[in-house]
């Protein structure tokens, strides 16, 4: 398709071409759409300016609507909005102009220039602190209508570290029971991956196949994995529910869904010795900043190896001490 600034200039249908063009390179369906809906707060936001034309955006309207942002308060608490909330509001804003200016509809030099905020990344809250609490949380399933379906969801879980989406999409054939392998296809960043699962967990996936799955599933279940009651494709929301209800009935004291075995695994697989790159293939992370994470949530394991180790430490009680 040939754009010139004739064909586009007006801010709605510059949104509309650039989520077009964000899912014929491949972007995935909630990629597009939450850039969709960034972008249609700030042409809203224009609105108020009387800017109706992508030519009416500028450096100098960026660095307004930058303060905007960050003066922003949520109607339901007050609060402001997050450095990482702030800064994908405008990264959509700088994403659509950089876009527009390859395709020679603008001048995009300003945008590459705008610095955004930095996010910082949090640790991870909630995350079972060991082995021992995710057993409590396994064993939620012994009884139940459910019990080994959920108990191979959660197994597979904890020994893939998937994500929810990728738990929900695995078909029956992406199990591999000889080679110990599962195949996660159109991961995150439509990617495929392959990662290695736990003994344990195929027994449980077998035992689901063997006794639950026959019992639920239909014409229309094809080669679904995990189904529902009904033999349809399990979703991620019933997934989140489930997975939460177990996490709080073990009485851990910690709250969280599918994303706890994740954390969870991905932090104990450090802290055994892992190296921060193959942790960084096994969770799909296209940025190693996304697992070092991970590597900071072991600040625990530091204070011990510390006390355990360092001669000053070692030495409390000892000489040196102050006269009193």
């Amino acid at each position: 398709m040939m754009v010139d600034e004739k064909q586009l200039s007006a801010l709605g249908e510059c949104v509309e071409f650039y989520i077009e063009d964000c899912l014929a390179r491949g972007q995935s369906n909630a990629t597009a759409k939450s850039k969709e809906t960034l972008l249609n707060v700030f042409i809203k936001w224009c609105a108020h300016l009387d800017i109706h034309s992508i030519h009416g955006v500028d450096k100098f309207v960026l660095e307004k609507y930058r303060r905007h942002i960050a003066k922003h308060r949520k109607v339901t608490d007050g609060e402001p909005l997050s450095p990482s909330t702030q800064r994908m509001r405008l990264m959509a804003v700088t994403g659509l102009i950089k876009r527009l200016g390859y395709f020679d509809v603008l001048d995009p030099e300003f945008a590459e220039r705008f610095e955004l905020p930095k996010a910082h990344r949090p640790i991870p809250k909630d995350i079972p602190e060991d082995e021992e609490e995710v057993e409590m949380i396994l064993n939620q399933t012994l009884t139940g209508r459910y019990a080994i379906r959920d108990r191979a969801i959660l197994e597979v879980y904890y020994a893939t570290a998937i994500r929810r989406s990728e738990l929900a999409k695995l078909n029956i054939r992406d199990i591999d029971f000889k080679l110990r392998m599962v195949t996660i296809r159109s991961g995150k960043g439509r990617r495929d991956r392959r990662v290695p699962i736990a003994q344990r967990a195929l027994d449980w996936v077998e035992k689901y196949i063997k006794e639950f799955r026959p019992r639920h599933a239909t014409i229309e279940s094809g080669d679904t994995l995990f189904l529902t009651k009904y033999g349809n494709r399990i979703k991620p929301k019933i997934l989140t529910e489930m997975v939460g209800n177990y996490i709080q009935r073990s009485g851990i004291g910690k709250k969280g869904a599918c994303h706890s075995f994740r954390h969870a695994a991905a932090t104990q697989m450090l802290r055994n010795g892992a190296d921060i790159r193959h942790v960084q293939e096994m969770l799909g992370h296209l940025d190693i900043s996304s697992t070092q994470i991970y590597a900071r949530v072991t600040v625990k394991d530091l204070n011990k190896v510390y006390h355990q180790t360092h001669p000053a430490a070692l030495n409390e009680g000892g000489r040196g001490m102050p006269n009193t």
